[in-house]
């Protein structure tokens, strides 16, 4: 019976904000799952960090992508009620008063669902997966990937072998087509 291929990515990143490709990465963990066709999740396990499908290759987009973010939220964190020292973990041993990053992030997507057609995420042309870090710079910044099959296998319900597959029509996965 297959399972669903699961990961965690774990990055570095060096500046207060940075939009960094990881489409190669995600390509990677569905070659490890052996999987030709299914779905793959991507899912950022920070609230200060984003993901997103874009034309990352081309530098002086993503330059635009953080400065619209910067200019639409306030920077001064000093001025929202968030006090990483009052977070009710007790985690926090000084005040970053991060709050901008959080509000940032709400703009963009915490995860990410693509179609995996022959071994390798479905993209259109000029389109790339990748994480935008609004709190850096951070050690170890994860991201969870799961990827699973077109054909799910289950237990039937006592009738014939015990096992049967249920199969996701493509139309509702997803064509990989570029609008």
């Amino acid at each position: 019976m297959y399972r669903a291929f699961k990961r965690v990515l774990s990055f570095d990143t060096t500046s207060k904000s940075e939009i960094r490709n990881i489409t190669a990465e995600l390509n990677q963990c569905i070659a490890d799952s052996g999987l030709e066709s299914g779905t793959l999740l991507v899912y950022s396990l920070h609230t200060t960090m984003g993901l997103i499908v874009q034309e990352t290759s081309e530098p002086f987009l993503c330059e635009d992508f953080t400065d619209f973010l910067t200019n639409l939220v306030e920077s001064d964190g000093m001025q929202y009620k968030h006090r990483c020292a009052l977070h009710p973990s007790g985690a926090c041993t000084e005040d970053r008063f991060n709050a901008p990053s959080h509000v940032r992030q709400l703009l963009t997507n915490q995860s990410i669902v693509l179609d995996v057609q022959g071994g390798a995420l479905s993209l259109g042309r000029w389109q790339d997966v990748a994480f935008l870090e609004l709190d850096g710079p951070r050690q170890g910044r994860q991201i969870y990937v799961k990827v699973w099959p077109d054909e799910i296998p289950f237990a039937a319900n006592g009738s014939g072998n015990g096992v049967g597959t249920i199969t996701v029509p493509r139309s509702l996965a997803g064509s990989g087509t570029e609008d």
